[in-house]
Parts: structure tokens; C-alpha cells; sequence
């Protein structure tokens, strides 16, 4: 239930407010009878008086749109205790969620803390183990148990559950041990000289954890296809919207240019999905500096609590914006009106959902009632951007998190030297831009060591390629010491691992790339291009398709007949070199000349 009572004077609400805890543990007492009560998620008015939005002996707490990321839905913001239906199960629940509030959790994290919850309670409520136990070692095994057994369908196949998910669900257990030990169905820890980590078999240090990459880079022949679908879409801006104008409505043309919008901000900035949800009308500016015009971005941040920050952006990004001004005008018209008819009639809660809409770039109508409401992350991120790729026909499951790590990781080749192929819309991804944002504290600070997480991951995973057996490598000296160092295997057992080994031997060897190498000299002495002869040169698989194409090149040069003898020469001279160095890196060079003919005849 959702209290429309009046507003609450300061002091008024002060008396209302659930007990908190001292050294009486009144509110435990409390808890434990299930007669805690007091206020649990409210608004606070401009007057300086207070709105009530829940209670907590509600078995529904709501939360204000404030307390949550931009784009968050309606039903995501409210916490359901109903589903638990033994009474001292529900009140063990609240007290760990009302707890876990007052620490300073997230809404998201409550939520997905109570659904843990739920279903660690459901399985609780039908367990014969627990009738007979309690919540005792004995019955957290039989959990563990039930847990391993379960299953979800991920691309069409039966799959056990991930680490990290139970994880999740075992550390519930410990929590209702350390809030809960006051209620007499808590008799003891769940586990004696363990962890929930490895109740669900997680080996690895948490350093390691952090090692590896999670979250996947869109791949090229997916990201580039996307880029050119969707940049056709804001190209053609002015035409849709100047037709909606005309003729009214909506189509599926004019969603497709919103989530384009939506598609070149989150690629180009590296921000997150409520970020980028937040942005409002004008929150953008330009700076000359040397000559270079940088664009920046101003939207509020609530993963990390930063609030207010700029982000650094190509003028594309800035362009979409705009776009999505003009495209929002008409339903930011319409908050207006709203928000004027709230405040008429005291509709506290309306006015805080309105305020907190107003200006934003990423509006929509909502639901049956046509009520405008913010874009929600969720649908993005599980039906819109999916939706790109399905207009592209690529099999890849796009979602909001993967431009984060994309961005941070072309931001990393960029520095490297290695600018791919986005490179006109993202001049600033260099070494300019990461200076920019470590010297600058209205800058996203997160986004900074995001970049320079993938820098060193990037940088450590190309080295360990290079000490990888598997892995073909070439070059100078450099390259002759690394194949000798990982062909010792009495030295490398005494290294914990491998990862170890490497890191040891490469963590002072600096890297940047020359697009047919790997340079590690660290000063600004080169042989201008002879990457595969010079001592400080590595070549890898990393380099092939270059190395491929100026093969390809030679051979199509050798057919030219009018270059004399000096140019068959260098070509015979070229094509010995690209020959030499694929053959290292284990490519089929005469099948790739037998192709290349073949192709030539038919042609």
C-alpha cells in the first residue's frame, strides 16, 4: 500500500520514524515480535515537510524515482515481502533488507538482496530438513545441495547455475546468520571454516577474480556493421522528425532513430546506461584547447555516488543529443502541463516523479495510460539494443554494459597506436583524453581507471600471448629471449603461474603497436617499419592480417610488367619478407598465393 496521508511536519515525522537500533536493541525486540513499526521510504518537500510513500510493516516498501538510477522502471523501484508467507520468514526478511538500507545499499541491491531471500525462504518454507533442524549447518548443506542442482537455459540449453549467482544465494545464509541469530529459528553459522565463495567452488583469489575480464567487447564485425546502420539513421534526423511534425505519431523508423541516438552516446562516452538517462536538455558544452575542440557532457551518476560529472565526447555524441531534444519536445510539452496540474492539486508524489523527468532527453509514454515516464534501462538493454543487432541480422546479444568495456578498450589500442577502424569518429581516444580525465576532477574519475583497468589488462593479455607456447611469435632479439624463456619449463615451475612467470619477466617492458608489430623500445628510436628485424620488435597473430595484406599486395605487383628490374626486385625483396614472417606465424603462404591466382583467373 502506497500512504497518500498529508504532509508531516519535521517534527512530526522525526516521531514516526522506525526505532533505531542502541544498546537496549529495542528495535531487534521488536522485530523479533513483528511489532517494528515506523516510516521506511518517504519524500521530502520543498516546504521542508515530509511525504510518506511506506511503513515498515507495509509488505510493500516503494521508493522514489530520486532513489534510484535514471531509466529505473516503476516496479523495480518498490521491495514485495508479501510472496514470503510464513510470518517469521517475512520478518526476518525485512529486518535484513531495513538493515541493509541504513548501511547505504542501493535500491537495485535491496531488491536483488529480497529475491534471494524469497527464494532461499520459498525453498525453506517445503524443506523437510528445516521442519526438523532449524536453519542449522546441516540444513544450509542440504541448500548447498539443492542450489548445485539447479539449472537455466542460456542459448537454448540446459546450464548450471553460474559461480557468481551462487555465491549470491549462499551469502544470504550468512546474512541471515549475522542479523538474524535472535530468532529462534536461527541456531547456528551455515557453514563451520568456510565461505559461501567456496561453498560454490570458487578457487581463485579475489585478485584474480578482479584479473579477469567479465564483460564482453562487442566485436568488430559486429560493432562496425551496427555503426553504419545507425549513423545512417542520424543522418536522415531532420527528414523523420520533420515528417512526424507534419503527419503526427510515431513509427518504427522514429524508434529506431531514438535507440541510434541512444546507441553513438553510449558507445562514444563510455558511460552507463543511467547515465546516459539522465542527460538533460543543453547539459552539454564545447572547449577549445590547442587548436582541438572537445566536447563534454554533464549527467548525474548514482553507481558510485559521484553525482553531477562530465564526460569527454566526440561531436557525434553531442549531435544525438540534439536529436533527442527535438525528438523529446513534444512529451517534454506534455511533463509541463502535468507537473503544473500536480502541483494544483498537492499530488506530492506526481510532482516528485514529474520534477525528477523534467528536462531529460530520453523521455516516452508509458504503459496503457500513455503517462510520460523516462526510457527504462531494462528495455534497452534487454529488447531495444538486441533489436539493432537483429536489424543488422547479427548474432550477438547486445547489452548497455559491453560499450563500457568496448570504449575502454579502443580508448587502450588507441593508445597503443593501434587506431581501428572507428578512428574519424573518435580523435580524442589517445593519450590527450587520458590525461585530460586524470587531471581533471569534473571528469567521471570511475571511467579514468576504467580505462586504465583495460589498459592493463589488454597489455598483460598480449604478453601472455606472447609466452603462450601455442602462440607463433617473431622478431628481433626480444622475441628470440621470450621463446626461450617459455620453452624452460624447470624455470617456470618455479613460479606459482604462469601468469606470474609473466608478469615477472614483462611488467617493466613497455608496448605500443605499429600495426605490423609490437614496439617494447622505450625511447623514440625506430627502424621506420622493420618491426620483424628490429631487436626491440615483436610480431604476432595480433599483426597477421596486416602482414596478409602487404603479401597480397607484393603479388599483385609482381604482375605488373612495366616497373623494371629494380622494382621486380624490391617486390621479389618484399615478397620474401612477408613470406618469411607469415611462415612464422604458421600461415599457409603458397595456399594463400595458390588463392590469390586462382581469383585472378577468374576475375
Amino acid at each position: 500500500m502506497i500512504y497518500g496521508q498529508a504532509e508531516l511536519t519535521k517534527h512530526e515525522f522525526e516521531q514516526q520514524l522506525t526505532i533505531k537500533p542502541n544498546k537496549n536493541g529495542i528495535a531487534l525486540k521488536r522485530a523479533l515480535l513483528g511489532s517494528l513499526t515506523g516510516i521506511a521510504t518517504f519524500i521530502k518537500l520543498p516546504n521542508g515537510h515530509y511525504h510518506v510513500l511506506s511503513r515498515y510493516e507495509d509488505d510493500t516498501w516503494a521508493y522514489p524515482a530520486s532513489a534510484c538510477p535514471s531509466g529505473t522502471q516503476e516496479s523495480r523501484r518498490k521491495l514485495n515481502f508479501a510472496s514470503i508467507t510464513n510470518d517469521t520468514m517475512r520478518a526476518m526478511a525485512k529486518w535484513i533488507v531495513w538493515n541493509k538500507m541504513r548501511q547505504g545499499n542501493a535500491v537495485s541491491s535491496l531488491r536483488k538482496r529480497l529475491d534471494i531471500l524469497v527464494s532461499y525462504f520459498s525453498w525453506m518454507h517445503k524443506s523437510d530438513t528445516h521442519k526438523k533442524h532449524g536453519f542449522t549447518a546441516f540444513c544450509a548443506q542440504a541448500y548447498v545441495t539443492h542450489v548445485n542442482a539447479l539449472t537455466i537455459k542460456r542459448k537454448g540449453k540446459l546450464k548450471p547455475l553460474a559461480k557468481g549467482t551462487k555465491v549470491l544465494k549462499f551469502m544470504s545464509l550468512e546474512e541471515i546468520y549475522t542479523y538474524c541469530n535472535a530468532f529462534d529459528m536461527v541456531k547456528e553459522h551455515p557453514w563451520f571454516e568456510s565461505s559461501a565463495c567456496e561453498q560454490a567452488g570458487h578457487r581463485q583469489t579475489v585478485q584474480e577474480n578482479r584479473n579477469k575480464a567479465k564483460t564482453p567487447i562487442i566485436p568488430d564485425d559486429v560493432l562496425l556493421p551496427l555503426c553504419r546502420f545507425t549513423k545512417g539513421f542520424l543522418d536522415r534526423a531532420k527528414e523523420l522528425l520533420d515528417l512526424r511534425d507534419k503527419l503526427g505519431g510515431s513509427n518504427k523508423d522514429l524508434l529506431l532513430l531514438r535507440d541510434s541516438c541512444l546507441f553513438w552516446i553510449l558507445l562514444t562516452t563510455g558511460m552507463r546506461i543511467h547515465e546516459v538517462l539522465g542527460i538533460k536538455r543543453g547539459a552539454y558544452r564545447e572547449e577549445t584547447k590547442d587548436g582541438e575542440v572537445y566536447y563534454y557532457i554533464e549527467t548525474v551518476s548514482k553507481k558510485t555516488y559521484t553525482g553531477l560529472a562530465e564526460w569527454i565526447a566526440p561531436k557525434i555524441a553531442v549531435d544525438a543529443i540534439k536529436i533527442l531534444e527535438r525528438y523529446s519536445s513534444p512529451l517534454q510539452a506534455r511533463v509541463e502541463v502535468d507537473l503544473a496540474q500536480a502541483k494544483t492539486s498537492n499530488d506530492h508524489a506526481a510532482v516528485s516523479h514529474l520534477e525528477d523527468i523534467s528536462g531529460k532527453v530520453c523521455l516516452t509514454k508509458g504503459g496503457k495510460s500513455s503517462t510520460v515516464t523516462l526510457l527504462s534501462g531494462t528495455s534497452i538493454t534487454e529488447d531495444r539494443l538486441p533489436n539493432l543487432c537483429t536489424q543488422i541480422n547479427a548474432d550477438w546479444n547486445l547489452a548497455s554494459h559491453q560499450f563500457r568495456r568496448t570504449f575502454a578498450n579502443y580508448v587502450v589500442h588507441s593508445e597503443l597506436g593501434d587506431l581501428r577502424a572507428l578512428k574519424d569518429h573518435f580523435k580524442h581516444w589517445s593519450i590527450t583524453m587520458t590525461a585530460l580525465y586524470a587531471y581533471n576532477d569534473s571528469l567521471d574519475r570511475e571511467l579514468f581507471e576504467e580505462m586504465l583497468r583495460e589498459k592493463y589488462w589488454v597489455e598483460e593479455q598480449i604478453k601472455f600471448d606472447w609466452f603462450n607456447l601455442d602462440s607463433p611469435i617473431t622478431g628481433g632479439v626480444i622475441a628470440d629471449r621470450i621463446m626461450q624463456v617459455r620453452g624452460d619449463e624447470e624455470h617456470i615451475k618455479t613460479f606459482k603461474t604462469k601468469r606470474d612467470m609473466v608478469r615477472a619477466y614483462s611488467a617493466n617492458i613497455p608496448i605500443r603497436s605499429t600495426g605490423i608489430g609490437w614496439c617494447t623500445s622505450d625511447d623514440d628510436g625506430c627502424m621506420g617499419g622493420k618491426c620483424d628485424e628490429c631487436d626491440h620488435g615483436i610480431v604476432d597473430k595480433n599483426n597477421q592480417k596486416h602482414w596478409e595484406g602487404m603479401l597480397i599486395q607484393q603479388f599483385e605487383l609482381s604482375e605488373v610488367d612495366d616497373i623494371g628490374e629494380a622494382g621486380q626486385a624490391a617486390v621479389a625483396k618484399g615478397m620474401e619478407r612477408c613470406e618469411k614472417v607469415l611462415t612464422s606465424l604458421g600461415v599457409d603462404v603458397k595456399s594463400m598465393e595458390v588463392d590469390f591466382r586462382n581469383n585472378n583467373q577468374a576475375a
